[in-house]
């Protein structure tokens, strides 16, 4: 599938997206229940979601630590400009951006440090699997569809984990790579490219790191559903603790959607229908949440990676580099 292909049909999901978020609705109405968030919370959750870059600029520079020492304004300055790629470019184009962002700046293999990126999410979605298997026994009853769909999804990422736990502890790929036929294929460069993530993602074997990067993916995920929380009481939207956890873990799930870029459309109406049809909350308020939490997880991160990729070493003509 080509990238035109790719345009069109991640342009079409997003179409689909906001229609179904945005029909039926008055804008006026919507204008008004705008005028009834607390902005004071608006702005603390925003704050806050910012210091989180930190943490997480923090817990990939021990990611990186086996390949490079790196300082934490470096690697939080590759961060944010990732971010700012997943928000202005198509296909996530972001994590590339980030990887290439903190190889520039060191001796480090774009590859390797893309391989890293490729841990990160990893590591995130484990934190998701977390999340879900403590709040999903809470998920209503009469949506058992839902809840064995997701429990299905997530039984497929832990099958992918275990799969390269496994193919780590048996040193699969490294047999591969000293395999004699396929050491003439390694030579072609998309192979010794894979090779090279690979080496990123075996990072997380040889670091000493352990304890730090299980901290702050736990504080990490925690700032996470306390945003949520914040948001959810600034849109005057009242639910539980449990409840708020299974939105937080299906919001989570939602931002995977293919979509354009910063997810545009299909977290809205993910978001929105969640809120109706399992917790009953009035169409008006659920897509006000939709659209508050999903401006204060895109606009300053956005804003930010923007400053410091516009001052920072990564240009536009490089970025044709990256194709």
């Amino acid at each position: 599938m080509n990238k035109f292909i790719k345009i069109i049909f991640v342009g079409i999901v997003s179409s689909v997206g906001i229609y179904l978020a945005f029909s039926g609705e008055d804008i006026n109405l919507i204008l008004l229940e705008f005028k009834k968030v607390n902005l004071m919370g608006v702005l603390v959750a925003s704050i806050i979601l910012v210091f989180s870059c930190v943490i997480r600029a923090y817990r990939w520079r021990l990611l990186l630590n086996p390949f490079a020492e790196i300082s934490i304004t470096n690697v939080f300055s590759a961060t944010m400009i990732g971010y700012f790629g997943n928000g202005v470019f198509a296909f996530r184009l972001g994590e590339l951006l980030k990887a290439y962002s903190v190889s520039i700046n060191t001796n480090l293999n774009i590859s390797k440090a893309f391989g890293t990126v490729i841990l990160e999410r990893m590591i995130d979605l484990i934190m998701v699997l977390i999340f879900s298997l403590f709040f999903l026994p809470w998920f209503p009853d009469h949506f058992y569809q839902i809840k064995i769909t997701i429990y299905l999804i997530f039984g497929l990422i832990i099958s992918l984990c275990l799969f390269i736990v496994f193919s780590i502890k048996l040193g699969l790929f490294r047999r591969i790579k000293k395999n004699n036929y396929f050491k003439k294929i390694i030579k072609i460069k998309v192979f010794s490219y894979f090779f090279n993530i690979y080496e990123g993602i075996l990072a997380i074997k040889n670091t000493d790191y352990w304890r730090g990067i299980i901290i702050s993916s736990l504080v990490l995920w925690f700032i996470y559903y306390g945003i949520t929380l914040i948001l959810l009481k600034s849109c005057s939207i009242e639910l539980n603790i449990f409840d708020s956890g299974i939105l937080f873990v299906l919001g989570s799930l939602a931002i995977g959607i293919p979509a354009l870029p910063g997810s545009i459309g299909t977290y809205d109406a993910a978001i929105k229908y969640i809120l109706m049809i399992i917790f009953s909350i009035n169409s008006l308020q659920a897509l006000n949440y939709a659209i508050i939490s999903h401006a204060v997880s895109y606009f300053p991160l956005t804003i930010i990676g923007a400053f410091y990729f516009i001052f920072g070493s990564v240009s536009m003509k490089s970025l044709k580099n990256l194709d």
